[in-house]
């Protein structure tokens, strides 16, 4: 019995494993199933999310692009994009009735911009992704829910991508560069160490000499050859007895020397050289304007003649007088009183022409005028038959190159100095092109010569940057390029209180690329290597920032390396600009209405 006993108790618990072992076995095949249910969902939602998250980025970018219609351009390239992305091995399908188009709505309290539907002015874009491309809604059958009464789940996925707006930082140099393109010095340039000589760029200095006594130049400047000015029929003032332009400057074939004589002759400039009598044919004309001006033949013989010029001041009275800048009263017999009587024009004898309006208070004289042209200077390195000739062309030359700062000569701002002109012209494209948009974007203004400079907080009021731009001119404060210091000024900006913290930070730097002032504000020469590196040091710090840079390199003499390489660094594009002025103004105009457009993306939901 006791055996029997036993081995029933042994069935027993045999039968109970065995209960036990099937109950746990459905359940863990339950389980199983289960896991499998939750596993198909989670990998068909994410194929959804993701699908959703591509294809609502790609149709916002659509919104900011050049498109007649942007918003089917959006609904075309989500339609298109749903259809690369796959979701339980089929293509992914978006519809029209999938998009919703709104705003990006900037909420303070939060720091982060929401959706709010407003298909009139779209800058936003909310996509549903829950078919594929027969059109059946996306189910995951299920294997274990069954037995709580769910045979499958209907799925889908959403999200809403917008174009950021930007907090833009444009930086523009200022250094006395930004006029070169107006002057002499480059009608041709010299290149190489074989003393080859290549074409420079058209020199609308004729242009610039007209608007000195207004009027200002339209907004956009209309550039180009001489008959297709809008100042081909204005003239500029009269300096002295100087009125008549003479020759077109012709790029490569313009030669000062042929453009020397007599204004009847259409010449514009007079040969007068230290210690040299005056000759023809220069002679004949000075004569001719001397006598105009009631000076006696004996004093006209006094003046011709270089015989008195021993040192720079008798020569430079000698001039001033020739060229109507200064009255001789020289005491010689039948001549004006007021002088000793000797063949020598001296300071004490000379009463100077008033000054023109444009020149700011002790900005420069007559003297420095007549000395400038005398002497070595840009202009006469590449050309030095420019020396010691004098007109219209050489003065207005002396403006931009030897006193271009707004406290020397304050009207440049208003003439069409370029590239500069060019500069404004396109920064005020750029700023069309975002207020067309509509798009929240806040800009600045920056500028740097030999120091940087904060012109215009960040601000919703765009036109505030160009009409700023418009009043400046090359040169304005100081001259030369710190290009270094320009970054930091628009790092500054981009990090202060004024900027948003949920706005895509840019920086646009329009230079010639040649800096020349290290981090201390000392001048280390064009190009040191030292001086580089800190530019490229300075780009990485606004990288770091997570601040896009993007640069423009003007003039006929650009640095591209360079600003392409701190493009590189800031994540953003190189773009330049070259030619005469009508075709870099063009160029310019196009790139700042591409980076007028060229909005970030983003999610938000």
């Amino acid at each position: 019995m006791r055996f029997n006993q036993r081995a029933s108790s042994k069935h027993r618990r045999r039968a109970a494993v065995a209960a036990q072992i099937a109950v746990c076995s459905t359940v863990i095949l339950g389980m199983g199933a289960l896991v499998l249910d939750i596993g198909s969902v989670y990998t068909t939602q994410t194929e959804l999310q993701a699908t959703a998250d591509a294809v609502a980025l790609a149709a916002a970018s659509e919104l900011g692009g050049n498109a007649e219609d942007p918003k089917a351009a959006a609904a075309e390239v989500a339609s298109r994009f749903a259809g690369l992305n796959q979701v339980q091995g089929q293509a992914a399908a978006v519809s029209s009735v999938d998009l919703e188009f709104g705003r990006a709505v900037y909420d303070s309290s939060s720091g982060k911009f929401i959706f709010q539907p407003d298909p009139a002015n779209a800058d936003a874009v909310r996509i549903r992704v829950h078919r594929v491309a027969d059109g059946s809604q996306v189910v995951v059958p299920f294997l274990f829910a069954p037995i709580f009464g769910l045979s499958c789940m209907e799925l889908g996925a959403q999200a809403t991508a917008v174009l950021i707006p930007r907090d833009i930082a444009v930086v523009i140099d200022l250094s006395g560069s930004m006029n070169d393109d107006s002057e002499l010095r480059h009608y041709k340039r010299y290149q190489g160490e074989q003393g080859d000589w290549r074409d420079g760029i058209q020199v609308n200095l004729r242009d610039v000499w007209c608007a000195l006594n207004g009027p200002a130049p339209s907004r956009p400047y209309i550039p180009g050859a001489e008959d297709e000015t809008e100042y081909a029929d204005d003239t500029g003032p009269t300096i002295g007895v100087m009125s008549t332009w003479g020759q077109p400057i012709v790029p490569e074939t313009y030669d000062p020397v042929a453009d020397t004589g007599s204004d009847a002759s259409g010449k514009g400039l007079w040969y007068l050289k230290k210690g040299v009598n005056v000759s023809a044919p220069t002679l004949a004309p000075v004569q001719a304007s001397l006598a105009a001006r009631g000076y006696t033949a004996d004093e006209i013989a006094c003046l011709v003649s270089g015989s008195q010029d021993s040192s720079t001041t008798l020569w430079r009275n000698r001039v001033a007088t020739i060229l109507g800048l200064a009255t001789w009263r020289s005491g010689r017999p039948g001549g004006m009183s007021g002088g000793d009587g000797d063949a020598k024009v001296e300071d004490a004898e000379l009463v100077w022409l008033p000054y023109p309006s444009f020149r700011s208070s002790g900005g420069w004289t007559w003297a420095n005028f007549v000395e400038w042209v005398g002497g070595s200077s840009q202009m006469t390195t590449t050309n030095p038959n420019f020396q010691y000739r004098y007109g219209l062309k050489t003065f207005t030359n002396f403006l931009l190159e030897n006193r271009p700062r707004y406290n020397q000569t304050n009207i440049l701002w208003q003439t069409p100095e370029q590239p500069l002109q060019a500069v404004k012209d396109a920064v005020q494209a750029m700023t069309d092109v975002i207020l067309g948009l509509d798009s929240l974007d806040h800009m600045s203004l920056e500028i740097f010569a030999q120091t940087a400079r904060h012109e215009v907080d960040l601000t919703e009021n765009l036109q505030a940057v160009p009409d700023r731009l418009y009043r400046m001119q090359a040169a304005h404060y100081d001259n030369y390029t710190n290009m270094g210091a320009g970054l930091l000024t628009a790092i500054n900006e981009l990090t202060s209180s004024r900027a948003r913290s949920a706005s895509a930070k840019v920086i646009v730097m329009m230079s010639d690329g040649k800096p020349n002032i290290d981090e201390n504000g000392n001048y280390g020469g064009e190009g040191a290597p030292a001086i580089v590196e800190w530019v490229k040091e300075v780009a990485q710090q606004a990288a770091d920032l997570h601040i896009r840079i993007y640069t423009i390199s003007v003039g006929g003499d650009a640095d591209q390396d360079l600003m392409s390489e701190m493009a590189t660094i800031g994540g953003g594009q190189h773009f330049h600009a070259e030619g005469a002025p009508e075709e870099y103004s063009d160029q310019l105009e196009l790139i700042f209405r591409t980076l007028g457009g060229r909005r970030p993306v983003a999610l938000i939901e």
